[in-house]
């Protein structure tokens, strides 16, 4: 590494001549392995908070043609209930600067750009923090790129998540993604399934497609190439219509989870949202279900930090709640007239 890049992350860099061996061939996912493990024997918290995730409960619940999981984990309460008023932002630390970061906390140099951590809050066994080494908002324009690379140079294990400023990170004001390992992420297993039933097909080129998918649950678009032109573009185009839309300025509201194959390229999966929480999250008493719905509810796993919530959960609040912060249906249906006009193969 650089004098210039030890400069940037200081002494945040995990040192190991094995992990130092696998990079030279490119090989993040396998260095991350072996980061994973140290960390767990170095880093008290992260340890502890791992064990944790032996005692997580889970229930599935049916819907018409896939599942979808909920998941109590009271480890992630500080992230559900986390402030991410101007007010609440302005009032703490960073937790993903540099300088903030526990003496214990190392990371995986991602190509002098990315800093990638092991999540001290886990909800699955593999999850990672991809954090950048300075302090800018959280926001995908000028860091799509950055999704898609990652993604790749990641994919034989991890697939990449992205949570919008106003859509479930906890830290919107800290450009980060999240790493996880693909076998966790139920909508993966599903994308077929869901395809078939709820697709409807915005673009057919050679290899070269789009769809427009709405489950009951989650509307979201889903592009699979290995042209990162086109991605970039059909991106562009998206974003620039949701902003158009909202008309307010901010990044419109949406999750991504970026997965590659080396078969069919990449696999994106962007959840089109409306709102940051729902209405049963600021209910008092048994009215109440505490959840804050992020990229990783989207693709399958609803995440309950406390127990009396996770027990009274029903299908009918899943869909209630995705119905609440989810695209209207008149929206998303102009979204995918609007793609397939300006994007005819």
């Amino acid at each position: 590494m650089n004098k210039n890049v030890q400069n940037i992350f200081s002494d945040k860099v995990f040192q190991d001549e094995n992990v130092d061996k696998i990079l030279k061939e490119n090989n993040y996912s396998d260095a991350l392995v072996i980061l994973l493990r140290n960390q767990k024997l170095d880093y008290q918290l992260l340890e502890k908070n791992y064990s944790l995730l032996q005692d997580i409960k889970t229930k599935t619940f049916q819907f018409d043609g896939f599942n979808i999981d909920a998941q109590f984990n009271p480890g992630r309460i500080k992230s559900t209930k986390a402030d991410v008023s101007k007010e609440g932002i302005e009032k703490r630390e960073c937790f993903l600067c540099l300088r903030n970061l526990p003496k214990e906390q190392k990371g995986i140099n991602y190509k002098d750009e990315y800093l990638i951590l092991c999540n001290p809050y886990p909800i699955f066994y593999e999850h990672f923090t991809v954090s950048f080494p300075k302090h800018l908002p959280q926001r995908i324009k000028g860091s799509f790129n950055s999704l898609l690379n990652l993604s790749k140079s990641l994919s034989k294990y991890y697939s990449v998540l992205y949570n919008g400023p106003e859509c479930g990170a906890s830290a919107p004001d800290h450009l980060h993604f999240q790493a996880v390992n693909k076998n966790f992420l139920k909508i993966l297993n599903d994308s077929e399934s869901l395809i078939k039933k709820y697709g409807e097909k915005i673009i057919d080129g050679r290899k070269k497609e789009a769809y427009c998918i709405n489950d009951g649950l989650r509307k979201f678009v889903l592009i699979k190439s290995k042209d990162m032109y086109f991605i970039n573009t059909l991106f562009a185009n998206l974003y620039s219509s949701l902003q158009k839309v909202f008309g307010n300025g901010k990044e419109p509201m949406m999750n991504i989870l970026a997965n590659y194959d080396e078969s069919y390229g990449w696999e994106l999966y962007i959840f089109l949202r409306k709102k940051h929480r729902p209405e049963c999250y600021y209910k008092k008493g048994i009215e109440k279900i505490m959840i804050s719905p992020a990229v990783i509810d989207f693709t399958g796993t609803l995440i309950l930090p406390r127990e009396q919530d996770f027990k009274k959960i029903l299908l009918d609040n899943i869909s209630e709640i995705f119905d609440e912060v989810s695209v209207g249906k008149e929206l998303f249906d102009y979204l995918k007239a609007h793609l397939k006009k300006t994007h005819q193969m």
